[in-house]
């Protein structure tokens, strides 16, 4: 079943957007929830389309504050599921990502030492596809909470701003495109200040 619907998705990778979606999604919120949660999973699977889509769909089903709470839950189905099939079948990953990318090698004595470091200074470096730098984690037996903390963590940026442009994008004026831009830099920023921050002591881990 599972291998049939990411068949599906990658003939019509093209077409998963977020006006597709939507017209797909039950008017139940519930339901809704449930059904973006799924394609949350379907993601991790298939790695063929952009989790933004989905955090934006979220934006525009639910109020904020649910949509935030439906994105966090998204994130954390991905990276635990994309860690999972790393951890099961995942062993080549090992060598070949800390081969291919070598923003890796200078910080790989971290993952033993301090994996939350780790994790969240691959995904701020962006040295591959999110699902598979999770595989990755997964096959290495990175410790999962500190793994799941940090990707979470690193990933907010994301979440939050496709969020508040999907529940604003039908009166989206210049003004509030402005300020969302802002909100997504400050995020980011303070993102990038943590990371600076856990470099300069990673005792503080």
């Amino acid at each position: 079943m599972w291998a049939a619907l990411i068949i599906v998705i990658i003939v019509n990778k093209d077409k998963i957007t977020v006006d597709a979606i939507i017209s797909y999604t039950p008017s139940n919120l519930f339901l809704a929830a449930l059904v973006l949660l799924l394609l949350f999973a379907l993601k991790s699977l298939s790695v063929f389309f952009a989790s933004i889509v989905l955090y934006t769909v979220a934006g525009l089903l639910f109020p904020l504050p649910v949509a935030l709470l439906v994105n966090s839950l998204g994130v954390i189905v991905m990276a635990s599921e994309a860690y999972l099939m790393g951890r099961i079948f995942g062993s080549d990953l090992i060598g070949t990502i800390a081969d291919k990318y070598l923003k890796v090698q200078p910080i790989l004595h971290l993952q033993d030492e301090k994996p939350f470091l780790f994790t969240f200074l691959l995904r701020m470096l962006k040295v591959s596809n999110v699902d598979i730098s999770s595989m990755y984690m997964g096959a290495s037996h990175t410790k999962f909470a500190p793994y799941l903390a940090a990707s979470y963590l690193a990933l907010i940026p994301e979440l939050v701003i496709y969020a508040v442009l999907g529940s604003s994008i039908s009166d989206l004026s210049p003004s509030m495109a402005i300020g969302a831009g802002i909100a997504f830099m400050c995020i980011t920023i303070a993102s990038f200040l943590l990371l600076a921050y856990l470099i300069r002591h990673p005792e503080k881990l």
